[in-house]
């Protein structure tokens, strides 16, 4: 029996940068799902303020499927609604072939209007930029719309939101159907596949449920898209010349890689980093810095993100070489208190951001060694966020560990954030794994108080700073055998 085709708006957005997302998608279920929902919580936030702000009165209807929800637009048009948010639209649609398929989206609008006796489609970004996905999805509803109203439809575009919630810019979208029509062909081509097309690692891969999947796919042909910030001038240059694997660029030189068009100062790492992969190992390229055989402190902190936060920091987590950790926690109802959580070490309480980056600087006052952090994420929020006294005594002593490992040595890894440097020396978060998570239970804990959901949030911040420690360590005891 052949397989239903089903091609939804999100299937063609994605289809617009990779088939294999979309054959993936549609016949495998992945195992596991990580990926950070803050975009998505954020639009979604967007989306409601907008929606509410626009709306007189809102009618919820609770729907428990994807056919109730068509059921109910469908009522919902016949009564002559005047806007329907979150739309289920489905068409069905006959090929010349016979094969059938069926058409879904959920538009988030639909108004009513009286001139043409039709309902016109609305899509809310949060965004001021659309891109050309956005303009394929509303190309999607428009056509779904005419199918089912036999007429023509206009589509809009709201973008952004101003002070009173409501749309920033109004754009009208030009409906195109050779790019609809064209963009469903090749969809739909995919998904008559009968095995997922090749991979090929881009950028935007790392946005992707199947990233991890697909790089562990591509290690098995040493593909160059495993390479780090390898750039499309770069790549196309290398396979002009016939290099099509990280065996046949290791096998180069610095120089001849040099005179390859779009591999000029990165000849020396993209070598570096193809030799570790082909012989798994690390591959250092340049001598360990002086500054980190004095030894440290390891620091983190963790700022409000999430939709509704003030982006200030709520947790600032700092460790010395051998581990012992310190967490200090903003609470603005509860008094000042410090306590040890189990197996954690020392939490402090305190009112705000500024008392927490003063219980910082009072620990950090015990020696004047420098404190490591990955990345310039921390050392710039202590530059806008902390007293000046601390950004003085302070700011000076903030080493990026994170700059000065990827400019030292080379690991088999396409992805250099904590998260797969850490792991790969035998490290693992011991409970969370996403920075969203721990917020998440931090919130819960200042709404009910519960410790649990506080324990679980600074064991995450905890974590973060042990695998600075294990970066560290590994950076002093190895580079002899290194260079």
């Amino acid at each position: 029996m052949p397989r239903p085709i089903i091609i939804t708006a999100s299937l063609l957005r994605h289809a617009a940068t990779c088939d294999r997302r979309v054959w993936l998608d549609t016949f495998v279920e992945p195992d596991a799902v990580t990926l950070t929902p803050v975009a998505l919580l954020r639009g979604i936030e967007h989306e409601a303020a907008v929606q509410a702000a626009t709306s007189r009165v809102i009618d919820e209807i609770e729907v428990y499927s994807w056919d109730e929800g068509v059921s109910a637009t469908q009522e919902l048009m016949r009564d002559g609604a005047t806007a329907i948010s979150g739309a289920y639209l489905e068409q069905l649609l006959e090929l010349e072939n016979g094969t059938s398929v069926t058409l879904r989206g959920r538009v988030d609008r639909l108004v009513y209007d009286a001139r043409t006796g039709c309902y016109q489609p609305i899509e809310i970004k949060q965004y001021a930029e659309l891109n050309e996905a956005d303009r394929l999805q509303l190309d999607f509803y428009i056509y779904l719309l005419q199918q089912m109203q036999g007429a023509r439809v206009e589509g809009t575009f709201w973008l952004g939101k101003d002070a009173d919630n409501q749309p920033r810019y109004v754009l009208t979208h030009v409906y195109n159907s050779g790019r609809l029509q064209g963009a469903m062909r090749k969809a739909l081509t995919t998904l008559q596949r009968a095995s997922a097309p090749a991979v090929r690692l881009e950028p935007h891969c790392r946005e992707c449920p199947w990233h991890d999947a697909c790089v562990e796919f591509s290690r098995a042909t040493l593909d160059l898209g495993l390479l780090p910030r390898l750039s499309r001038q770069a790549r196309s240059g290398l396979e002009r010349h016939g290099i099509t694997s990280l065996n046949q660029l290791a096998s180069l030189s610095v120089e001849e890689l040099q005179r390859i068009k779009g591999i000029k100062a990165t000849a020396v790492t993209h070598r570096a980093s193809a030799i570790a992969y082909v012989e798994n190992r690390p591959v250092w390229v340049k001598p360990l810095p002086d500054v980190l055989h004095g030894g440290g402190w390891m620091f983190d902190l963790e700022t409000a993100a999430l939709p509704g936060g003030d982006g200030m920091p709520w947790s600032l987590g700092w460790c010395d070489e051998a581990g012992n950790s310190q967490i200090a926690v903003v609470a603005p109802e509860q008094p000042r208190q410090t306590f040890t959580l189990p197996s954690m070490g020392l939490l402090t309480v305190v009112a705000d951001k500024d008392e927490a980056w003063e219980v910082f600087y009072e620990a950090m006052c015990a020696d004047d060694k420098p404190i490591y952090h990955w990345s310039g994420f921390d050392a710039g929020v202590m530059k806008a966020t902390a007293p000046a006294r601390v950004k003085a005594a302070l700011l000076g002593r903030m080493h990026d560990l994170h700059h000065t490992f990827v400019n030292t040595v080379r690991l088999p890894l396409r992805s250099y954030s904590i998260k797969k440097v850490a792991p790969y020396f035998g490290f693992n978060w011991s409970g969370h794994a996403e920075w969203w998570a721990a917020e998440t239970d931090y919130r819960r804990w200042l709404a009910t108080g519960d410790t649990q959901f506080i324990a679980q949030a600074c064991g995450y911040q905890r974590d973060d700073v042990l695998a600075l420690a294990i970066i560290w360590r590994w950076l002093v005891e190895n580079h002899e055998n290194g260079l």
